[in-house]
């Protein structure tokens, strides 16, 4: 049953590494092909239990070892693949090959002993596999873990920087603040904890079959969301330089002047004209480049000006308008005629989870409290 269930997983990793490489909505592309490759490389590690458990390695002894043929690539891969989502102009260069050399190094000590074996030492391999105690095996498995757990927690980390800058340049962060990324590198860390377990604990089937449970999951949400993600920088290159320079800021650097004194104040009553007037903030894809387009200015003036103008970052400077909006069709008719996601779209907000979020965040109660608030004030008047 196991067996069966690992074949079905690794089937499915094999599917999914293609899909991600084919990339239909052709988004983040270079992150993507990583992102495949780490898949492929799980889809290989994967492949070894049913292959032992259909008794196919006694069968076609040769292929013994190749299963794990990339298994010290995993972790680095991954980080690769974050790297490139979490940096607008990110390229693969030659320091990142020392990422792989540690891992490189490792292989004559795991492979040695059993992908270069003739197939009638293969054969005598599996029979005694159990037998076989290897102390070379054991430090190799051991820097796996470790070199799993501090690339994931690396990860982990970039990701939350990430959610941090992108609210410097779009009003909208649901479909690009990578949640789903970062939630199945905590799947990862529980896996690889699992996998210890399951090392130290072989023969308890439970811990067998919560490790197929945790695989079925990390590998049904990477295909979910990666098939769903968008492109998390749409922007010229121009504008892309200009965010990479934003995000790169120190304090320090964000208080450096800009602008005189005089051309701030034009600038603010104009970036405040055309939220009011012209009410921009009813885009939901509004950006940063879009709204300095609209202001005629740079990205990075604008940045400039929304910090030291109005003490706020782009994601809260749109949102305080979108809030304020929001509050103003609760408090109207329109409450009777639109739900709570009518409201949201009609406030700029491009999903209920944003709108509800956002207006939490900023309100420090729901909409639902909001409108639960008004009524009664309304009653005891």
């Amino acid at each position: 049953m196991i067996s069966l269930l690992y074949a079905l997983m690794a089937g499915s990793t094999l599917f999914l590494s293609f899909l991600i490489l084919t990339n239909p909505r052709k988004v983040n592309l270079k992150a993507n092909r990583w992102l495949a490759f780490f898949i492929f490389c799980l889809f290989l590690m994967l492949l070894g239990e049913p292959m032992a458990g259909f008794d196919l390695y006694e069968k076609h002894p040769y292929l013994l070892g190749y299963d794990n043929l990339f298994i010290f690539l995993l972790a680095p891969s991954l980080y690769i693949c974050v790297s490139l989502y979490t940096n607008p102009e990110k390229k693969f260069n030659k320091k990142e090959i020392l990422h792989f050399i540690p891992n490189l190094l490792l292989y004559p000590f795991f492979i040695a002993d059993i992908v270069f074996l003739s197939n009638k030492e293969k054969l005598e391999f599996i029979k005694k596999i159990n037998e076989i105690q290897n102390p070379r095996l054991d430090i190799v498995s051991i820097f796996l873990i470790l070199s799993m757990l501090i690339y994931t927690c690396f990860c982990y980390l970039k990701i939350r920087k990430h959610q941090r800058n992108i609210r410097l340049f779009t009003s909208d962060i649901g479909n690009i603040n990578l949640n789903w990324l970062k939630n199945t590198i905590l799947i990862i860390i529980v896996m690889v904890i699992i996998w210890i377990l399951n090392i130290q604990f072989y023969n308890i089937k439970a811990i067998d079959l919560l490790c197929v449970a945790i695989y079925f999951v990390s590998i049904f949400t990477i295909g979910y969301f990666s098939i769903r993600q968008d492109e998390i920088y749409p922007y010229k290159a121009v504008y892309i330089q200009e965010i990479k320079e934003i995000i790169s800021e120190s304090p320090a650097d964000q208080k450096i002047q800009r602008v005189s004194a005089e051309e701030l104040g034009k600038l603010k009553a104009k970036v405040t004209y055309h939220m009011e007037v012209n009410k921009l903030f009813l885009d939901d894809t509004l950006s940063l480049p879009k709204l300095a387009e609209s202001v005629e200015t740079s990205v990075h003036n604008l940045s400039y000006i929304l910090n030291a103008g109005f003490n706020e970052n782009f994601f809260q400077f749109v949102n305080r308008y979108r809030v304020e909006e929001a509050k103003k069709l609760l408090n109207s008719e329109k409450i009777q005629q639109l739900s709570m996601v009518g409201i949201a779209f009609e406030s700029g907000f491009s999903s209920k989870t944003t709108f509800n979020t956002t207006f939490k965040r900023i309100t420090g109660i729901s909409p639902t409290e909001f409108v639960s608030q008004k009524q009664k004030q309304i009653k005891t008047a």
